[in-house]
């Protein structure tokens, strides 16, 4: 697969460095790892090495690589995660009715708010009825989520067009399913925009990402990037996009075959213990249950120096790759070494009845107990992390609902929740 990016800084390899960043390329002494070959490729925007806010040459010709890899037109790559393609995708349509379909990241909320974009949050309803309620010109949806489920990607495409309304898939766990038959369709055959967060789940420097649009609109979308992403791009991370993508695109139906098979065996091997696997949309992503025993479960792993993506009160979520999957033997013998200790008993679900409200980001606000909070309006999001979407929303009314959901994120452990602070919530003064 083409590889412009790489050839380019290839050849300025043994170039003279007078300019950013400081270590010039150099060997510095004081890391805990040999970094001559990276720094080799840490450079700046200089002659040669193009623009990523305004790409015209080498990094132009590296998205449009990438693209090709997911059959689509040149992707915005970004060294600065996912958030900045999120605000830039929200901040290009701030023009539009803004629907969140389902619960998001809060970067998305975020973004939302940064926008200034009227914009309605729906939870439980269907695609097409929160469309209509809402009069949406834009739609949000994020699939998969943390746990490997996808929405019916059809469905949303089907009523989006019917509205008319550009539809946004934050897929960044997804960014994989392009590459392989055994994974669910990739989030670019339905939607107008795709932000894939690369380094989730491919080979790719902490950082880097990528989104999709319409090739006709590129330039809308790169004016709204160029306000949000840093000036200072790192080009080992966009090194790292080009390169996965090239790699999984001509090997990644062989890997994930591979993987697949390894996934079998851990769930063979686990088979008689008191742990269970989860069915997700995404094999690879491999969620085992363990109820009310999921930070027990996950504490005696790190114990055992195997580290979990994520865990609930009965679940830890591991993210297998082509680059890990070697070593689910190890967690198979680790997860069998952990006696079961806990009551059989799900935690109680966060569970809301459907509706549809307008998100509201007041400019005054202030913190109270959650147990004076019945009435007033929530002025920040609220919910756990991981996964980091919101259970309560901004302009949302606390209600009797409201208050035990409030009441529940506030007896788990401070460092899982987020907009809670010492019992007290953000509401608009």
């Amino acid at each position: 697969m083409d590889r412009p990016l790489a050839e380019r800084l290839k050849a300025l390899e043994k170039s003279i460095s007078f300019h950013t960043p400081g270590h010039n390329g150099g060997v510095v002494d004081f890391l805990p790892f040999s970094a001559a070959g990276f720094m080799r490729f840490d450079l700046t925007e200089t002659y040669g090495t193009d623009n990523l806010l305004e790409p015209e040459t080498v990094i132009l010709d590296s998205e449009r690589a990438t693209g090709a890899c997911y059959g689509t037109g040149p992707v915005m790559y970004s060294t600065a995660g996912a958030t900045a393609l999120i605000q830039s995708a929200v901040w290009a349509n701030r023009d539009k009715r803004i629907l969140i379909a389902g619960a998001a990241h809060k970067s998305v909320y975020n973004a939302v708010r940064i926008s200034g974009a009227e914009a309605y949050q729906s939870v439980g309803l269907d695609i097409a009825s929160a469309i209509a309620s809402s009069r949406a010109e834009a739609v949000i949806v994020t699939s998969p989520d943390y746990f490997g489920r996808c929405a019916d990607l059809a469905a949303v495409s089907e009523a989006a067009r019917a509205s008319d309304a550009v539809l946004i898939i934050d897929a960044s766990h997804g960014a994989h399913f392009a590459f392989s038959t055994i994974l669910p369709d990739s989030a670019t055959e339905y939607a107008d925009i795709v932000i894939h967060s690369m380094h989730k789940t491919m080979p790719v420097f902490t950082g880097g990402a990528i989104m999709h649009s319409p090739e006709k609109e590129r330039g809308k979308y790169m004016e709204a990037f160029a306000l949000f992403h840093t000036t200072s791009p790192s080009y080992p991370v966009m090194l790292s996009i080009e390169g996965a993508a090239a790699k999984f695109k001509s090997d990644g139906e062989a890997m994930y075959a591979r993987v697949s098979e390894r996934l079998e065996l851990f769930k063979e091997k686990i088979k008689n213990t008191p742990y269970t696997v989860a069915a997700t949309s995404d094999p690879t992503r491999l969620v085992l249950e363990a109820p009310a025993f999921g930070g027990e479960l996950y504490r005696a792993l790190v114990n055992a120096g195997i580290y979990a993506e994520l865990y609930t009160p009965d679940e830890v979520v591991f993210i297998v790759t082509p680059y890990n999957d070697d070593k689910l033997e190890n967690l198979s013998a680790a997860v069998r070494a952990v006696p079961y200790g806990g009551s059989g008993k799900k935690e109680e679900s966060i569970s809301r009845a459907p509706e549809i409200f307008r998100l509201a980001f007041p400019s005054e606000s202030e913190r109270v107990p959650v147990s004076n909070a019945l009435g007033r309006v929530v002025a920040t999001p609220v919910g756990m992390y991981p996964p980091g979407t919101p259970a309560l929303f901004p302009g949302e009314e606390i209600g009797a609902e409201e208050l035990e959901i409030l009441k529940k994120l506030s007896r788990l452990p401070a460092e899982r929740v987020f907009g809670l602070e010492n019992g007290s919530v953000n509401v608009v003064k």
